[in-house]
């Protein structure tokens, strides 16, 4: 029975479950692809943007809300490619950065990850074993600080993230050699219709068909890489449109802010360049000419004087190009002859706009509340002081409840990167030898990281403080 045949109808008798681990030809070149030596695996990590399918559909109920604020996507590709430029705007990106850097700490040991063994009937050999064999994968055969950022930082944009587990086909007992990270926009899922768990993962090394692949498609077709479940691990961000295919990341629910913040201070600029500066009225004397003609005359006195100027919204310059808006920085009037001449006023400029910002920090708040960061990090510059103590204040117990919001998100994120790093440690394990030896399932060990934030030491220490107080507190009164 073939790797696959296993799949094929939901009324077979279920299949154990390590079977699909010790299936590790899975992880052999197949024939019909010319691939490199046999450590560097069967993804290709250069690959270019790819058209996409799984169209979505675009509502026209508004057409410009649903082009200009809340967005909908033809595809996954287009989403994604939203997405990224949404994380080159100043305020998304330092958030990711923020978000990435707070969940990819390093302990005092240069650590980033933590094995912890539950398994009671492991004796001191077995744990040692165990530990040097993580120690070999983690800190030895893979940068796992590099790698780790790189994939969180892909998962908070792209909203999704794939990488290799790659092995040397050839000494399967030295385990997993290294983990590679693939790019999102070629790669595909194919999930079993009975169960919805992965059944293969594609990459695509051209433009995808127009129409989804099925399984025995994709395996005939030269320009496609199958990989078998174990090969890759696979983290999304848990929130799905109108299928399970239809991954909807974090930077989803700040979309409508972001657009409206971005053509708010587009629209704040053009209004600024327009009523801020000086102008110069120039009333031209046209004698006793008819209507007509003097205002030609106007026209063209005007023709030879006007400088007009765009406001370019992707670079920010002012610029001589017919873009959307042109702005005549002056005003030509005619003036009848009654004895006076050419005069030239002057209108003064609005300067307030400079100055009230309200509606801008109202759209700036609704975004990073959006994106869950802590509003307290934000909200100094707006209300002119300095920047708040995140942790401490007037009294050392203080901790900012945006902040402990804010820690519990990234800790949830890091249990997905946890988890699928167990299931890679497992297979690890397997190639070994380690797990059937020792009887390790998923259940013998955990993986864990640094947490994102101290916020749970420094309450245990403020409670402890509090215990101890009262404790004295009521010795002293025994003793009265």
């Amino acid at each position: 029975m073939g790797f696959f045949d296993i799949f094929k109808s939901k009324n077979e008798e279920p299949i154990e479950e390590n079977l699909i681990v010790e299936k590790t030809e899975a992880f052999k070149p197949k024939e019909k692809l010319k691939f490199p030596p046999t450590d560097a695996g069967e993804g290709y990590d250069a690959l270019a943007a790819l058209a996409m399918f799984d169209n979505i559909g675009l509502s026209s109920f508004n057409l410009f809300y649903n082009t200009y604020i809340n967005r909908h996507y033809k595809n996954s590709l287009e989403r994604i490619r939203n997405y990224r430029e949404m994380a080159m705007a100043t305020e998304i990106s330092d958030v990711i950065e923020d978000a990435t850097n707070e969940s990819t700490q390093v302990d005092e040991d240069g650590k980033i990850v933590h094995l912890d063994l539950k398994d009671k009937n492991l004796n001191e050999n077995m744990i040692k074993n165990i530990n040097s064999a993580f120690e070999d994968l983690f800190y030895k055969k893979i940068d796992t600080e590099e790698l780790l950022w790189e994939m969180i930082y892909t998962y908070f944009v792209d909203g999704k993230v794939f990488y290799e587990r790659v092995i040397d086909t050839k000494h399967k007992k030295n385990g997993i050699v290294s983990l590679k990270k693939l790019p999102t926009t070629t790669m595909d899922v194919i999930l079993d219709p009975f169960t919805n768990k992965v059944r293969a993962y594609l990459q695509y090394l051209s433009e995808r068909p127009g129409t989804i692949m099925t399984l025995e498609q994709a395996e005939a077709d030269p320009k496609t890489v199958v990989f078998y479940p174990d090969q890759i691990g696979y983290i999304n961000y848990g929130l799905f449109g109108s299928s399970k295919l239809d991954i909807i990341g974090y930077l989803e629910k700040a979309k409508v802010p972001f657009n409206q913040l971005k053509l708010l201070e587009t629209s704040v600029i053009i209004y600024r360049i327009v009523r801020a500066p000086e102008r110069l009225v120039f009333r031209i004397d046209t004698g006793n000419m008819p209507k007509d003609k003097a205002l030609a005359y106007v026209e063209k006195i005007k023709s030879k004087m006007t400088r007009k100027q765009t406001y370019d919204t992707k670079t920010g310059q002012l610029t001589s190009a017919p873009e959307i808006m042109s702005m005549l920085e002056n005003y030509y009037v005619p003036q009848s002859a009654d004895g006076r001449g050419s005069t030239i006023d002057t209108v003064g400029g609005d300067s307030k706009g400079f100055t009230e910002l309200d509606d801008i920090y109202y759209f700036s708040r609704k975004l990073y509340r959006a994106l869950k960061y802590p509003i307290s990090r934000v909200t100094a510059e707006e209300e002119k002081r300095g920047a708040d103590i995140v942790f401490g204040g007037s009294s050392v117990g203080e901790i900012s409840r945006d902040e402990i919001k804010w820690a519990k998100f990234l800790e949830r994120q890091q249990n997905k990167f946890c988890k699928t790093l167990e299931e890679t440690f497992l297979l690890h394990l397997d190639f070994k030898g380690l797990k059937k030896q020792y009887g390790l399932t998923e259940e013998s060990f955990s993986i864990r990281m640094n947490p994102p934030s101290k916020y749970k030491e420094q309450m245990e220490q403020n409670f402890l403080e509090s215990r101890y107080n009262n404790y004295m507190a009521l010795a002293d009164r025994e003793k009265i």
